[in-house]
Protein backbone atom coordinates (compact mmCIF):
# COMPACT_ATOMS: atom_id res chain seq x y z
CA UNK A 1 0.00 0.00 0.00
CA UNK A 2 1.26 3.42 -0.94
CA UNK A 3 1.12 5.97 1.85
CA UNK A 4 0.12 9.37 0.46
CA UNK A 5 2.79 11.30 2.37
CA UNK A 6 3.03 14.15 -0.14
CA UNK A 7 -0.73 14.61 -0.06
CA UNK A 8 -0.62 14.52 3.73
CA UNK A 9 1.97 17.31 3.72
CA UNK A 10 -0.05 19.41 1.23
CA UNK A 11 -3.27 18.82 3.21
CA UNK A 12 -1.54 19.80 6.45
CA UNK A 13 -0.26 23.03 4.93
CA UNK A 14 -3.71 23.68 3.47
CA UNK A 15 -5.21 23.20 6.93
CA UNK A 16 -2.81 25.81 8.32
CA UNK A 17 -3.88 28.24 5.60
CA UNK A 18 -7.52 27.45 6.42
CA UNK A 19 -6.90 28.18 10.10
CA UNK A 20 -5.21 31.47 9.23
CA UNK A 21 -8.10 32.53 6.99
CA UNK A 22 -10.65 31.52 9.63
CA UNK A 23 -8.75 33.61 12.18
CA UNK A 24 -8.84 36.60 9.81
CA UNK A 25 -12.65 36.39 9.61
CA UNK A 26 -13.03 35.99 13.38
CA UNK A 27 -10.64 38.90 14.07
CA UNK A 28 -12.55 41.22 11.74
CA UNK A 29 -15.97 40.11 13.03
CA UNK A 30 -14.90 40.85 16.60
CA UNK A 31 -13.38 44.20 15.70
CA UNK A 32 -16.60 45.25 13.95
CA UNK A 33 -18.92 43.40 16.34
CA UNK A 34 -20.45 41.98 13.17
CA UNK A 35 -22.70 39.05 13.85
CA UNK A 36 -24.98 37.27 11.42
CA UNK A 37 -27.46 39.69 9.91
CA UNK A 38 -25.25 42.76 10.18
CA UNK A 39 -23.91 44.17 6.92
CA UNK A 40 -20.17 43.39 6.86
CA UNK A 41 -17.60 46.03 5.98
CA UNK A 42 -15.57 45.66 2.79
CA UNK A 43 -12.63 44.46 4.87
CA UNK A 44 -14.73 41.72 6.47
CA UNK A 45 -16.26 40.82 3.10
CA UNK A 46 -12.78 40.35 1.62
CA UNK A 47 -11.76 38.12 4.53
CA UNK A 48 -14.97 36.10 4.22
CA UNK A 49 -14.49 35.60 0.48
CA UNK A 50 -10.81 34.69 0.85
CA UNK A 51 -11.89 32.04 3.38
CA UNK A 52 -14.87 30.96 1.29
CA UNK A 53 -12.92 30.71 -1.94
CA UNK A 54 -10.26 28.60 -0.24
CA UNK A 55 -12.93 26.34 1.22
CA UNK A 56 -14.64 25.95 -2.16
CA UNK A 57 -11.66 24.78 -4.21
CA UNK A 58 -9.42 22.98 -1.73
CA UNK A 59 -11.40 19.77 -1.00
CA UNK A 60 -11.69 18.55 -4.60
CA UNK A 61 -8.04 19.33 -5.25
CA UNK A 62 -6.92 17.37 -2.18
CA UNK A 63 -9.12 14.42 -3.15
CA UNK A 64 -7.55 14.33 -6.61
CA UNK A 65 -4.05 14.69 -5.18
CA UNK A 66 -4.49 11.81 -2.72
CA UNK A 67 -5.88 9.53 -5.43
CA UNK A 68 -3.10 10.43 -7.86
CA UNK A 69 -0.50 9.65 -5.23
CA UNK A 70 -2.19 6.39 -4.18
CA UNK A 71 -2.37 5.06 -7.75
CA UNK A 72 1.39 5.52 -7.83
CA UNK A 73 1.50 8.51 -10.12
CA UNK A 74 4.88 10.19 -10.45
CA UNK A 75 5.75 11.69 -7.07
CA UNK A 76 7.47 14.70 -8.66
CA UNK A 77 4.18 15.41 -10.46
CA UNK A 78 2.10 15.10 -7.28
CA UNK A 79 4.59 17.33 -5.43
CA UNK A 80 4.56 19.92 -8.20
CA UNK A 81 0.77 20.04 -8.32
CA UNK A 82 0.62 20.44 -4.54
CA UNK A 83 3.21 23.23 -4.54
CA UNK A 84 1.51 25.04 -7.42
CA UNK A 85 -1.83 24.87 -5.65
CA UNK A 86 -0.51 26.09 -2.30
CA UNK A 87 1.41 28.98 -3.86
CA UNK A 88 -1.72 29.97 -5.75
CA UNK A 89 -3.84 29.88 -2.62
CA UNK A 90 -1.36 31.98 -0.62
CA UNK A 91 -1.10 34.59 -3.39
CA UNK A 92 -4.88 34.78 -3.71
CA UNK A 93 -5.45 35.16 0.04
CA UNK A 94 -2.68 37.74 0.43
CA UNK A 95 -4.12 39.78 -2.39
CA UNK A 96 -7.62 39.76 -0.95
CA UNK A 97 -6.52 40.52 2.60
CA UNK A 98 -3.70 43.00 1.98
CA UNK A 99 -3.26 44.23 -1.59
CA UNK A 100 -6.94 44.91 -2.26
CA UNK A 101 -7.33 46.73 1.07
CA UNK A 102 -5.07 49.56 -0.09
CA UNK A 103 -5.98 52.52 -2.26
CA UNK A 104 -6.02 51.92 -5.13
CA UNK A 105 -6.57 48.18 -4.77
CA UNK A 106 -4.08 45.91 -6.54
CA UNK A 107 -5.41 42.73 -8.12
CA UNK A 108 -2.31 41.25 -9.82
CA UNK A 109 -1.55 38.68 -7.10
CA UNK A 110 -5.19 37.66 -6.93
CA UNK A 111 -5.27 36.95 -10.65
CA UNK A 112 -1.92 35.14 -10.48
CA UNK A 113 -3.11 33.14 -7.47
CA UNK A 114 -6.29 32.05 -9.21
CA UNK A 115 -4.38 31.15 -12.37
CA UNK A 116 -1.98 28.95 -10.38
CA UNK A 117 -4.85 27.41 -8.42
CA UNK A 118 -6.95 26.66 -11.48
CA UNK A 119 -3.94 25.37 -13.41
CA UNK A 120 -3.10 22.94 -10.59
CA UNK A 121 -6.74 21.86 -10.35
CA UNK A 122 -7.07 21.39 -14.13
CA UNK A 123 -3.81 19.45 -14.36
CA UNK A 124 -4.86 17.22 -11.46
CA UNK A 125 -8.25 16.63 -13.10
CA UNK A 126 -6.67 15.76 -16.46
CA UNK A 127 -4.04 13.57 -14.81
CA UNK A 128 -6.63 11.01 -13.74
CA UNK A 129 -7.84 10.05 -17.22
CA UNK A 130 -4.30 10.31 -18.59
CA UNK A 131 -3.01 7.94 -15.91
CA UNK A 132 -5.87 5.50 -16.55
CA UNK A 133 -5.16 5.54 -20.28
CA UNK A 134 -1.44 5.08 -19.71
CA UNK A 135 -2.05 2.27 -17.23
CA UNK A 136 -4.53 0.42 -19.44
CA UNK A 137 -2.45 0.77 -22.60
CA UNK A 138 0.85 0.12 -20.83
CA UNK A 139 -0.17 -3.10 -19.11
Amino acid sequence: MVLPLISLCVASLAALIQLFLTYQVIKRRRAEQAGVGKEPSLDLQRAMRAHGNFTEVTPIFLILLVILEMVDSYLWWVSGLGALFLIGRVLHARSMLVDEAQEPPVFKKRVAGMMLTLTALALAAISGPVFIGWYVLGH
